[in-house]
């Protein structure tokens, strides 16, 4: 699902970001890669804050939806 789905609070992992790649590496020099895990805080007009690893970064909503995560797996 895009990221822009995403409940606020729940950690959800990267599986894919769908954008060219410049902006691809932009977003891997903030974080936001394959297997990275992202939490989002906030939400205001779809735009977004999440957390990646110990930094809040503000996304867009045109982005969130380039950024396809899912569920964190639970180990018992």
């Amino acid at each position: 699902m895009p990221l822009a789905q995403a409940q606020a609070g729940e950690t959800m992992l990267v599986i894919r970001v769908a954008a060219d790649p410049k902006l691809r590496k932009h977003l891997e020099n903030l974080g936001i890669m394959t297997g990275a895990e992202l939490t989002p805080l906030s939400y205001s007009d779809g735009n977004m804050i999440v957390r990646v690893h110990d930094s809040r970064i503000a996304i867009n909503k045109e982005l969130a939806q380039n950024i396809i995560v899912g569920k964190r797996p639970s180990f018992a």
